[in-house]
C-alpha cells in the first residue's frame, strides 16, 4: 500500500491520523511506515520534516525505495492507530525559504534572463546556483522584485498536468526525471515551475527575501540568501555587530566603514614605528655582542658569536644574524623559539651565517645545533638552518656549544 502524501494537498496540515504499516530496525533507529503522512521527505533541494509520532520524535523524513519512511528511535509497531503532529515552526521556516528560492529564482529569470540550475537548503544558510555570474546591481534588482512580489501577497496554487499540458505551458523551469502527470506549482502573475516541496499559500508568508553574497562558481555564479524568520534573525544579529562596532570606533553607524580605515591606517603607521625601533634595538644588541666578544677565535670555526633569545621572531632573528656577520671574520648563530606558550607545542629555531673572510663552516655548526636539540636542519658552508623540539632547558642547551667552540 502507497502511503497518502498530505503535505502535497495542503501544506498547512499539521496534525493528522494515521496507521503504521510497518516498522523496520536500521542501524540508526527505526524506519517507521505510515498510511498517510504531511511529514515531507528530504527531496529536491528542501529538508525534511519532523515532529511527533504519538509520544515518539519523528527525527527525519525519507524517501528510500520507492515509500516514504520516518527514522525514529523507538519502534512503533505496524497495526499502531498514532495521532502525528508536524514540527511547525520547522515546517513553516523550510516553506519560507523553498517559496522564497521560487519567488528569487523566478526575478533573477524574468529581468535578466539567467536561470536557477540549483538548490540548497541548510539548516542556517540557503543557495541557488545560477548560470552565470550577475552584477551587484543585477542582484540588488532581483532582490527588489522578489521582495515586491512578497509585498503584494500573490496567491499561490499547485496542481497537476499531464505531459501534453505542460508541454504548451511556459514554465521556468522543467524536469525531464519525472514520468505521468507533474505537479505544476503556480505563483500569480510570477513564478510558474515543476517542484514536489512545500509552499506557502500566499507569497506574504514568506515575509522577505534578503541576499548575503555571490560566490563564484565554475561558469556561473552561487548566490546565498535568507527568507523570513531567518532572516530576520539575521539581520537582528549583524545589528547588533553594527552597533558594537560603532561604539568601539566612537562612530555613527554610517562612519563604521571609515572608522576601520582609520583604525586601519593608524596600526600601519604604529607598525611601522615599532619595527623601526625593532631594527635599532637589534643594531645596538649586535654592537654590543660584537663589543663583547674576542677579536678572533680560538678554534678552526674562528670567531662564532652566539645569540640565544626567546623573545625574537623570525625576521628579527634574521635581522640579527646579518648585522652580526657583516663584521669581518665573524660567524654567528642565532637561536629562538616558536610557539611553547600557553600548552603550544613549541620548535627550537637556529640561523647559522657568517661573513665571506670567516673560516666557520655553519653546515658543521647547524649539524652540532641538530645534535643538541634532536633537530633537522642543513643549508651550505655559508648559511645553514634548522629547527628542534622546545625543552625547558632550551636556552642551558645552547651553551654546549659554546663549549665545544
Amino acid at each position: 500500500m502507497e502511503t497518502e502524501r498530505l503535505y502535497q494537498q495542503d501544506s498547512h496540515l499539521s496534525r493528522w491520523e494515521a496507521t503504521v504499516l510497518a516498522c523496520e530496525s536500521v542501524i540508526d533507529g527505526y524506519w517507521v511506515v505510515l498510511d498517510r503522512t504531511a511529514f515531507f521527505p528530504e527531496g529536491g533541494g528542501q529538508l525534511s520534516d519532523g515532529g511527533m509520532m504519538g509520544d515518539v520524535p519523528v527525527l527525519e523524513t525519507r524517501e528510500r525505495e520507492g515509500r516514504i519512511v520516518h527514522l525514529t528511535r523507538e519502534a512503533v509497531p505496524a497495526g499502531t492507530r498514532v495521532s502525528c503532529a508536524l514540527d511547525w515552526p520547522r515546517r513553516l521556516d523550510h516553506m519560507q525559504q523553498h517559496t522564497g528560492e521560487h519567488i528569487l529564482s523566478w526575478a533573477f529569470w524574468s529581468l535578466f534572463g539567467v536561470e536557477n540550475i540549483g538548490f540548497h537548503m541548510g539548516e542556517e544558510l540557503v543557495t541557488i546556483d545560477l548560470s552565470r555570474p550577475v552584477t551587484q546591481e543585477e542582484m540588488d534588482a532581483a532582490e527588489d522584485l522578489a521582495n515586491q512580489c512578497i509585498a503584494e501577497n500573490r496567491p499561490i496554487r499547485w496542481y497537476t498536468a499531464s505531459p501534453e499540458e505542460v508541454a504548451g505551458m511556459t514554465l521556468r523551469k522543467r524536469t525531464d526525471k519525472a514520468a505521468g502527470e507533474l505537479r505544476i506549482v503556480e505563483i500569480k502573475a510570477g513564478d510558474v515551475c515543476t517542484c514536489c516541496g512545500t509552499h506557502a499559500s500566499h507569497t506574504g508568508e514568506v515575509g522577505l527575501v534578503k541576499l548575503l553574497r555571490q560566490e563564484h562558481t565554475k561558469g556561473g555564479s552561487r548566490v546565498v540568501f535568507l527568507c523570513g524568520r531567518r532572516a530576520l534573525l539575521d539581520y537582528r544579529a549583524k545589528n547588533r555587530v553594527v552597533l558594537e562596532a560603532g561604539a568601539a570606533l566612537s562612530v555613527k553607524e554610517g562612519d563604521i566603514p571609515e572608522g576601520i580605515r582609520r583604525l586601519k591606517g593608524e596600526i600601519a603607521a604604529q607598525g611601522a614605528a615599532l619595527r623601526e625601533k625593532g631594527r635599532l634595538l637589534t643594531d645596538l644588541y649586535a654592537k654590543e655582542l660584537l663589543a663583547g666578544a674576542p677579536a678572533e677565535g680560538g678554534g678552526r670555526q674562528g670567531r662564532v658569536i652566539l645569540s640565544c633569545q626567546p623573545e625574537l621572531d623570525g625576521k628579527e632573528a634574521k635581522l640579527l644574524l646579518n648585522r652580526l656577520t657583516e663584521a669581518a671574520g665573524t660567524a654567528a648563530v642565532v637561536i629562538y623559539r616558536t610557539g611553547g606558550r600557553e600548552g603550544e607545542d613549541g620548535r627550537v629555531c637556529y640561523l647559522v651565517g657568517r661573513s665571506a673572510d670567516s673560516p666557520a663552516d655553519c653546515k658543521y655548526l647547524c649539524d652540532l645545533l641538530n645534535g643538541l636539540y634532536n633537530g633537522k636542519g642543513g643549508g651550505k658552508a655559508g648559511f645553514a638552518q634548522g629547527s628542534g623540539r622546545l625543552l625547558p632547558d632550551w636556552q642551558e642547551t645552547a651553551e654546549a656549544l659554546r663549549r665545544m667552540l
